[in-house]
């Protein structure tokens, strides 16, 4: 009896953690300039629940003290030389990453203006040869409209990923199991004390 009550909670704990690894994080990005006013957010969420949310400019929050942690050139540079003796381990977990998202919302809306109006023609002439371009893929929505009256950048930037975390944990995985992956996040962790 106990060891089917072991092996159902076993079970019950490979599922979630095989729903965390296979069910995509969502993670989007807005930010909005008009003037000299500037506001945004970003926010991670999982199955619709928000799991984080930070606004820009970031909301005033009570100080905390903090230790104040003594800086060493040789920490630093010890992290350097087992970066570059890690960095062939490390190159798949990048290429996982990039792999493991998907753009689901690209859009960037533009006001420039330059004090020149010859420069404004100019400038909004190349880029509406891009964007014309990268418009034809279906996520993606760039425009922008010239001022040729101020100079002035103005405009709003969103953008929606979905990630799908397998494939990053299995090169993580991968990769820690190499001595100089191992030497690396040892003299990270040394440097964060």
């Amino acid at each position: 009896m106990i060891y089917t009550i072991i092996g159902v909670i076993i079970l019950i704990l490979a599922l979630i953690l095989l729903s965390i690894l296979f069910i995509p994080f969502h993670i989007s990005f807005y930010l909005k300039k008009r003037e000299t006013d500037i506001r945004g957010y970003f926010q991670v969420s999982w199955l619709k629940i928000r799991l984080l949310k930070r606004t820009i400019p970031e909301e005033e929050k009570e100080k905390k003290e903090k230790k104040e942690r003594k800086f060493s050139f040789d920490k630093v540079f010890d992290v350097l030389r087992k970066f570059i003796a890690a960095f062939d381990y490390l190159t798949p977990i990048l290429r996982a990453f990039i792999q493991s998202l998907d753009l689901e919302k690209l859009s960037l809306n533009l006001n420039i203006g330059f004090t020149s109006p010859v420069t404004t023609a100019l400038i909004s002439g190349y880029f509406w040869s891009i964007s014309s371009i990268l418009n034809l893929i279906p996520t993606v929505n760039l425009s922008m409209t010239p001022d040729f009256q101020k100079s002035k950048v103005d405009g709003s930037f969103e953008f929606e990923l979905k990630l799908i975390p397998y494939r990053i944990v299995a090169a993580l995985l991968k990769a820690y199991t190499k001595k100089p992956v191992r030497e690396l996040f040892y003299a990270v962790r040394k440097l964060n004390q």
